[in-house]
Order: structure tokens, then C-alpha cells, then sequence
């Protein structure tokens, strides 16, 4: 048994291990909300097994251990596939909107190759599950824990071997799997030693990564790889990064040009950079509007954070006009130790100054680690106009983007200090910080503030916000009125009201809901509870700029350019398609195996509540999981690590708790409610301690705000391990094909209930998210009741 269940524990290590894999890799070859819709779709058929083996259960003398076997090989052998397939046929989703058809019958192709790995490796768990049914609280305990694993190894090999790689490794773990199941001593010794082979391939591979091509325009970077122009490429856990020479400049590429930033050339003179501003500006940073607070503060020992220092110019920007100290603030290693090293005498040796001090982290966690006062806080984004024309980031959360983030920036500035920031969408900026000045107890915030954007036909993504924590005297907007050349202006003044684009209100921090209501894109106040900056349609309609109703020409434009054909929204349209191909799952899930498997027209005492009951467990679970890691963000900081901590804690804390249940005598006769009630008092305690649990560990180092929430995590998955194995050891005797299809609804409302989430913490947030995870499991607790007993409604202790 015990090679039974390590090869399970391969098999569900493998599968969490090539999910986030191919999540990483369609991010760069797409964009992440299409990168969301094609494995959510692919996930889909990991329940899917389950109605297959409804359908065509096993009969009772089939050799188990040889079948699932030869499904963990072919399992290994489609997943080798992927790669090959992906780059023989490269598919632009674009295609989808100008050639229908044709993009259809490639995408089908595509979704096979990614469907068959998660298929086969369902249809694994389900046979285990459904021929060892009295065992499952130890097979469920492997299964966890393997998934535990596998939500982490990513990070320590991913630079290393790169998504191909990982490829090559799931492979190998297939094929012993294969191995472990198999009764036959010469396969099992096969499988280990071709494992090996594979296993080592990309680890002695001299010559880079085993590479995806890419599949679209992003930013010129397929075109730039097919001129050689690529001078490394970097798999980062965070992002990959391609450094491109692009002749006059370096093109530093994020995930495949879904951002972007650039190194310019400089020799390190200061006094002859600054003599040669404004009008060599392009040549050493882009645009004036990188420069224009430390051009305000110029020449006074400035002590200035950049978060997001990427390429350097905001940096050299701030050491051009006399920082004295600069805090260079970026998330992605590898770009920070290409500008100390690989390109330091190329950027002028910016990131090597003495007045420079680089950190490699997430912005607002190394604020909340900080005590020091700033005299500028720059933020200058990084996204493109096709990522945004593709709808990419619309359902992302944005945490700098929150009226408890411009809190935080505002309490580490100094007295005169200066807020820089570069965002698209600024009166949604406005809203937000009026929110966060309001909730400090500040007044008249208009005064404050001043925004410039291009006008006239002009879709400007990056306006210049500049919110100052004194007033605005007369001279110093006199003196940047004018600081900008061609179409940008100062639209937002804080001392003439007629010279700007917003009414008063905007300002007040309590935008009327009447106000918002008749405004055509979503306005309101984003807070860490719903962090969604970037959602912004209300409706599918193509928008003119409509200044009395607070519609510039910015925003009607970046929401036009995300609809094809003029109707079709790119930043929802994976939603939709996800919606719908959930309603369709959802049928076949219920319908099929209702009408024609033995199960589903065998009469079984429950057989509603039993189906309900799984759902309630796929759907309540996924809830949970991916709202943890949206609200320990906050504590964690980065995205990365804060997705590994969740995931792992939950996922091996509920294995610990499935193993242990048996020990701890819950069972379906006695103490059956007990993980019930310990999941919904628990997530009660979390909604309302953990920002105070929060706030106490903030100014900790990153090791003990990790190890503080996975204690948080670690007592309510314990208890979540628990119902799963508990449904099955109620069902086991029910007629074949019953398990299969509970492991099937199981799985798809786990897909369904990750939509859920989304949709659900958008609209409501993530604290009432919660409240409708725990009364999912409260009807679970319900349906158990049923499922274990005719009517009695008995809670043993």
C-alpha cells in the first residue's frame, strides 16, 4: 500500500506542479485573463474523469494496480507533449475575433493537449479513490500532501530549468508514478531509470532553456526573438524577463511584453544630463513626466522611495537633481541584479551610487518594515497599451491601489512631501486617495492635488498625479503649469476649480452613490477588501468622452480599445467564457451520469444530498483557499510567496487532519459534525482578528510574517481535510460509479467555485466571500446529516 499511495502523492504533486507551470507559461504567451480562461477550462477535465468512470466503472476483477499504471504513463507521455504541441502550433487568440472558425479548430487542438494530462491524472485519483474507499482518509492524506509539494517546488526550479523544464521533470515523476503503481519488477525498474534520463535532461542542458515560442504581438518581442535581438532571457518566480537590444535603448520585457521598461544608455555625468533636459528627455527617460517632483524638489538632499525602480529612471532621475538617499524598490530579482551588474556601466552605475540603496521586495511591505519619512514617493507603472487594450489585469487585485495604500504613503511622508504616481484611470486615483485622506482625518484634499494628462484626441495611460501634504501655494503651480511639453496639461488644479476636469465631491471621500451610479465606468473608492482598480466596465456599449458626466477622452478610449468588434469586452470575455462552459460542465457533470450510468439510475437512499454535499465541499474549499491568499497578501507582501504559504499551509494541514481524523475517532457514527463546526467557528475568529493579528506582525521580517500565517492557516485546514474522506466512507457502499461521480462534482465546483471567488470579491468583497464559503459548509453539514442517516439530525461528541 505504501507504493500505492507515494505514486498517488507523485500523481497530485505532478498535477498542482504543471498547473501553475502552464499558468506562468500562457501568461507570457498571452495575458493573464486568458492565461486564467484556457487551465480553468482544461481544469474542468480533471472532474471530468469522474463522470467517465461513472459511466464505465471497473469492473471488480480488473487488475487495479496494472490500470492505473498504464494511466500514469500515458499521463507522463501527454505531458511531454505539451511543449512539442504548443510550439508546432502556436495559437493567437486574436484569431478567435477576426477568423472565427479557424481560431476555433486551433484552440480545440490546444485544449486537447492540455486537457489529456489533467483528464488521465483525475481518472487516477477517482480509481484509487473508488476501489479503496475504506482507506481514504490515508489516500487522502498523500494526495494533500503531494499537492502541498507541488505548489512550491516550482520556485526554486523555475529559474533554474525553466517551464520546459519543469515539463521534463513532471514527466519523470509520471513514470515512476507508473513505476510505484505497477506490480511488475521490470517495469517498475524501467520506469525508474527512463525517469532518471528525463529527470536530469534539463538540468544538464547547456544551451538555455527548452523554450515556448511565443504566440503573439507583445510589445515587438516575437518579432525582436526572430532577429536575434534577445540578449537573455531570465525565468524570475515573478515574471520572466527578456532583455532585448532595440539599438538606441535596452527593452527589458516582463512575461513576454506584457510590461515593460527600458535601460537608457548614460555615462554617469549628472551636471551634463541635467543641462541637457527638457530636450534630450526622450533619450534618457521617455517623457517628463518621470522627473517632475524630484524636478520640484531639485537640489534640496530630497530622500526619495521609488516602488518599482525597474529600469532605473526614476532613480537616475532623482539622483539628476540631488537626492541625497534613494530607496530603490523592485520585486523581480533578477531585473535589480542585471542593473548592478550585467548593464551596470551601460545605465551610468545608477543602482551602484553611494546615494542609492536597492531592495528586492513588494512596496507596501517594505513600507509597513519601514520608519522612515520620504520626501517623495514615486510609483510609475509599467503596463502597455496592448496589455491593456487586452483586457489583461481587469480582474487583478491592485494593491497599490487602495485607499489603505495611499494611507501608508501618505503617513511616510514628510511634512511637504510629495506622492508621485503614474496610473492610468486618474479619477478612480482621486477617489481613492480622497478615501484614504478622509479616513486619516485630513481635510480640504483639493488643495492638495494636481494632475496633468494629454488632451485633446490623445489616449494618455500614464497621467501625472502629484498629491502634496501641504497645500499648494500659487508659485509652485505656477511654476509646473507650464512644465510639460506638447498636449499635457494640467487638468486637475488645486487652486481654480474651473480649470479642472472633476467637480469638488470627487475629492471628499464619500462620492455620492447617485454620482457614481450615472458615471458609465466603475469609479468608487477601491479598498484592500476590494482591491480591483482596474474593473472598470459597466457596460458593452462603445463610449464617448462625455465631460459632464465625468467621461474623459483616457478612460472612454482604454475602455474602447478592449472591445472587438465593438461589442466584445477582452477584460471580462474569460469570465464569460468560463461562465458559460461552467453551465455546460455542470450538466454533463449532473445529467449524464444521471441517466446513464448505474449510479445515476440505480434508486440509493440520499442520492441529492450526497451530490450536493461534494459540491458544497469543491465549491466551499476553493473559497476559502483563494481568498486566504488575497487577504494574507496584506501581511505577506509578496505575491509569490504569499500564494506558496497559502496554498501549502491549507493543503497540508488539511492532509494532517485527514490522516488524523481516523485517530481522533471521527467517523460517520461518531463525532461526524465536529470538523463542521471547527471550520465555521474558526473562520469566524479569522474574519474578525486577523487585521489585528496583521497589524502586530507587519513590522516583522518576512520569515515570521510567513510563519505567523501559516499558524493562522494551519488550525481551520486541519478541519477541512476532514469531510472529504468523510463523504466517501459514507457513499462506499453505495452502487459503482457513485464515488467516481462525488469526486467529479467535487472537482467541478472546484473550478466553479474559483470563478465564484472572483466574481464574488469584486462585487462584495472578500470578508462577506468568506461568510458564503462558511455557509456553504453549513450546508454541507446539513446534507451529511442526511447522507448519514435517513432523518435523524444527531451530533455525536
Amino acid at each position: 500500500m505504501l507504493k500505492l499511495s507515494c505514486g498517488l502523492m507523485l500523481i497530485a504533486l505532478t498535477t498542482l506542479m504543471m498547473e501553475l507551470t502552464l499558468i506562468r507559461v500562457f501568461d507570457v504567451l498571452w495575458y493573464t485573463n486568458m492565461a486564467y480562461m484556457v487551465i480553468t477550462l482544461a481544469m474542468f477535465c480533471f472532474g471530468l474523469s469522474g463522470v467517465y468512470a461513472a459511466l464505465r466503472p471497473l469492473k471488480k476483477d480488473t487488475d487495479v494496480r496494472f490500470y492505473i499504471s498504464v494511466l500514469a504513463f500515458l499521463f507522463a507521455l501527454f505531458t511531454f507533449a505539451i511543449r512539442p504541441i504548443m510550439n508546432f502550433l502556436p495559437f493567437d487568440f486574436n484569431l478567435i475575433y477576426t477568423s472565427p472558425w479557424r481560431g476555433l479548430v486551433y484552440f480545440q487542438f490546444m485544449y486537447l493537449a492540455l486537457a489529456i494530462p489533467f483528464f488521465l491524472s483525475g481518472l487516477i485519483f477517482t480509481t484509487v479513490f473508488s476501489r479503496y474507499a475504506a482507506k481514504i482518509q490515508s489516500l487522502y492524506f498523500w494526495d494533500l500532501a503531494g499537492a502541498a509539494i507541488g505548489c512550491i517546488v516550482l520556485v526554486p526550479f523555475l529559474p533554474r530549468i525553466g517551464p520546459g523544464g519543469i515539463l521534463f521533470v513532471a514527466t519523470a515523476f509520471g513514470l515512476w508514478a507508473s513505476g510505484l503503481f505497477s506490480e511488475n519488477r521490470k517495469w517498475s525498474l524501467v520506469s525508474l531509470i527512463l525517469g532518471f534520463a528525463i529527470l536530469i535532461t534539463p538540468f544538464v542542458h547547456t544551451s538555455g532553456y527548452f523554450e515556448f515560442r511565443e504566440h503573439i504581438y507583445k510589445r515587438g518581442v516575437k518579432q525582436d526573438r526572430a532577429l536575434g535581438r534577445v540578449e537573455m532571457s531570465y525565468w524570475d518566480p515573478i515574471s520572466k524577463i527578456d532583455v532585448i537590444n532595440q539599438g538606441r535603448w535596452k527593452h527589458i520585457a516582463y512575461d513576454g511584453g506584457s510590461q515593460s521598461t527600458f535601460i537608457f544608455p548614460f555615462d554617469g555625468n549628472f551636471k551634463a544630463l541635467r543641462e541637457a533636459m527638457p530636450k534630450h528627455t526622450m533619450a534618457h527617460f521617455g517623457g517628463q513626466n518621470v522627473y517632475i517632483s524630484n524636478y520640484i524638489k531639485k537640489d534640496s538632499d530630497q530622500k526619495v522611495l521609488i516602488i518599482g525602480s525597474a529600469g532605473g529612471q526614476e532613480t537616475k532621475s532623482a539622483l539628476m537633481y540631488g537626492a541625497a538617499h534613494v530607496d530603490a524598490v523592485e520585486m523581480v530579482d533578477f531585473v535589480v541584479r542585471i542593473g548592478k551588474t550585467n548593464y551596470a556601466d551601460y545605465n551610468g552605475n545608477i543602482f551602484n551610487h553611494p546615494n542609492v540603496h536597492t531592495h528586492v521586495g513588494e512596496g507596501r511591505s517594505f513600507l509597513r518594515a519601514s520608519k522612515e519619512k520620504y520626501d517623495i514617493i514615486q510609483i510609475y507603472s509599467n503596463h502597455t497599451t496592448s496589455a491593456i487594450a487586452a483586457g489583461t489585469g481587469a480582474m487583478a487585485t491592485t494593491y497599490l491601489q487602495t485607499a489603505e495604500a495611499y494611507q501608508e504613503y501618505f503617513s511616510h511622508l514628510t511634512e511637504n512631501g510629495i506622492l508621485h504616481i503614474n496610473h492610468h484611470i486618474y479619477p478612480r486615483m482621486v477617489t481613492t486617495a480622497a478615501l484614504a485622506w478622509k479616513q486619516m482625518g485630513r481635510e480640504d484634499f483639493k488643495q492638495h492635488v494636481a494632475v496633468f494628462e494629454a488632451v485633446g484626441p490623445i489616449q494618455d495611460n500614464l497621467p501625472t498625479m502629484l498629491i502634496k501634504m501641504k497645500p499648494w501655494t500659487k508659485s509652485e503651480v505656477d511654476a509646473i503649469r507650464n512644465f510639460f511639453w506638447g498636449h499635457t496639461k494640467l487638468v486637475e488644479d488645486p487652486l481654480d476649480q474651473s480649470k479642472s476636469f472633476l467637480s469638488p465631491v470627487f475629492y471628499s471621500g464619500a462620492l455620492p452613490s447617485e454620482l457614481s451610479d450615472r458615471i458609465k465606468f466603475r469609479i468608487q473608492a477601491c479598498t484592500d477588501d476590494q482591491p480591483y482598480f482596474n474593473f472598470l466596465r459597466k457596460t458593452n456599449e462603445m463610449l464617448p468622452a462625455d465631460p459632464p458626466n465625468f467621461m474623459n477622452y483616457s478612460t472612454a478610449a482604454l475602455l474602447d480599445s478592449q472591445l472587438q468588434r465593438g461589442s466584445i469586452p477582452t477584460d471580462v470575455i474569460h469570465l464569460i467564457v468560463t461562465g458559460a462552459a461552467s453551465l455546460l460542465f455542470t450538466g454533463l457533470f449532473i445529467l449524464i451520469p444521471l441517466f446513464f450510468s448505474k449510479a445515476g439510475k440505480t434508486k440509493w437512499p440520499r442520492k441529492g444530498s450526497t451530490l450536493v454535499y461534494f459540491a458544497c465541499l469543491g465549491a466551499g474549499f476553493i473559497l476559502i483557499e483563494l481568498v486566504f491568499i488575497q487577504l494574507f497578501m496584506k501581511l505577506i507582501g509578496y505575491p509569490l510567496y504569499t500564494y506558496s504559504t497559502v496554498v501549502f499551509a491549507l493543503l497540508l494541514s488539511a492532509a494532517v487532519g485527514s490522516a488524523t481524523s481516523g485517530k481522533m475517532n471521527i467517523s460517520i457514527n461518531e463525532r461526524w459534525a465536529w470538523p463542521f463546526i471547527s471550520i465555521l467557528a474558526i473562520g469566524v475568529i479569522l474574519i474578525f482578528s486577523h487585521t489585528a493579528i496583521f497589524n502586530f506582525f507587519l513590522t516583522s521580517t518576512t520569515p515570521v510574517r510567513i510563519l505567523a500565517a501559516v499558524m493562522m492557516i494551519f488550525p481551520i485546514g486541519f478541519f477541512m481535510g476532514m469531510p472529504f474522506p468523510l463523504g466517501i466512507l459514507a457513499i462506499k457502499k453505495q452502487p459503482a460509479g457513485a464515488i467516481a461521480w462525488a469526486w467529479g462534482l467535487n472537482g467541478l465546483f472546484t473550478v466553479i467555485g474559483g470563478l465564484l471567488s472572483v466574481i464574488l470579491s469584486i462585487f462584495i468583497g472578500f470578508k462577506a466571500t468568506i461568510w458564503i464559503a462558511l455557509a456553504i459548509y453549513c450546508l454541507a453539514l446539513a446534507m451529511f446529516a442526511k447522507i448519514r442517516k435517513n432523518e435523524d439530525f444527531k451530533i455525536y461528541f
